[in-house]
C-alpha cells in the first residue's frame, strides 16, 4: 500500500469504524463521513489536475477502491471518485465496464477483511484444548480462502490496468467475473469457520459478507461476464485459449 492509500486507510479507520457503519445502516446520517472525505480531497483523486484533482489513473486508484470494501464504507465513496473523474454528476451514470472494475476492487477489499477476520478467529477460538486454526480442516479452508483472495486481487488489478479511466471490456470481464466467483466461495467458508456466531449481527463479519453478496450481483454477475469472455474466445483467431489469454487478458 502506497502512502497515498495509507493516508486514506487511516482516515477511514477513524471516520468509518464498524459502529459508524452500523449506525448508517440503521438509518443514521453518513454526512459526517462524506464531509471528512470531501475535506480530505480523496473524492477528487481521479479528477484531472487541470480541474483541481490529483489526476490519478485507474491503476493508481486501485488501492483506494479496495479500501472502500475493506472498511465497508456505507456511502458510495469509490463510485463517486470514478464519477468525478469522468466529470459525471452522479455515480449511477458510469459506463458498465468502469462500474464493474470499481466494484471488483471493492470486493477485493471486503474479501481481504473477511480473510483477516477468519484467521484471527481461528487463532483465538479454542476447542478441545487448542485453537481451531490448528485443525487440518480449518487450515484447508483458510488456505482455499487465501488462494481465492489472491486470485481476486490479481484479476481486479488486470481490470484497472491502463492509463485512462475507461477499462478494456475484456479486462473488466476478467475482473468482475473472478472477484464475484471468489466472493461466492469465501463468504460461506468464513461463516463456516466462525460457526453459529458468524451469522449474528453483533459480529463484524456480516458487515463484509453482506456486501460481498450484494456486489457479486451488481454491474454484471460472474455468469454475465463469463459469457463476454466466452464469446471473445470463440471469436478469436488464436488456436489455443492460453494464447488468447496471453494476448488479450494478461498485463503487458
Amino acid at each position: 500500500m502506497n502512502e497515498f492509500a495509507a493516508s486514506l486507510d487511516r482516515l477511514l479507520a477513524d471516520a468509518c469504524p464498524p459502529p459508524v457503519v452500523r449506525a448508517v445502516e440503521r438509518g443514521g446520517s453518513a454526512e459526517a463521513l462524506q464531509q471528512a472525505l470531501e475535506r480530505s480531497g480523496y473524492l477528487d483523486a481521479l479528477v484531472p489536475e487541470s480541474r483541481g484533482g490529483a489526476g490519478l489513473a485507474l491503476a493508481e486508484a486501485f488501492e483506494l477502491f479496495v479500501l472502500h470494501g475493506r472498511h465497508a464504507v456505507p456511502w458510495p465513496m469509490a463510485m463517486t471518485m470514478a464519477a468525478r473523474g469522468l466529470g459525471h454528476d452522479g455515480h449511477d451514470t458510469l459506463p458498465r465496464e468502469l462500474a464493474a472494475v470499481v466494484t471488483a476492487a471493492q470486493i477485493v477489499g471486503a474479501l481481504e477483511r473477511v480473510l483477516d477476520l477468519s484467521v484471527a478467529f481461528a487463532n483465538q477460538r479454542v476447542q478441545f484444548g487448542r485453537p481451531i486454526g490448528k485443525f487440518q480442516a480449518i487450515q484447508h479452508q483458510l488456505a482455499v480462502m487465501a488462494e481465492q483472495v489472491a486470485a481476486a486481487r490479481l484479476a481486479a488489478q488486470i481490470g484497472c490496468q491502463g492509463p485512462g479511466l475507461q477499462p478494456d471490456r475484456l479486462h473488466a470481464a476478467v475482473a468482475k467475473a473472478r472477484t464475484s466467483e471468489a466472493a461466492g466461495i469465501v463468504a460461506p467458508m468464513a461463516h463456516a469457520i466462525h460457526g453459529a456466531i458468524g451469522i449474528t449481527a453483533e459480529l463484524d463479519l456480516q458487515l463484509y459478507t453482506r456486501r460481498l453478496h450484494a456486489w457479486r450481483a451488481e454491474h454484471g454477475s460472474e455468469l454475465a461476464w463469463h459469457r463476454v469472455l466466452g464469446q471473445a474466445v470463440l471469436a478469436s483467431d488464436q488456436p489455443l485459449t492460453l494464447d488468447f489469454m496471453r494476448s488479450a487478458l494478461l498485463p503487458s
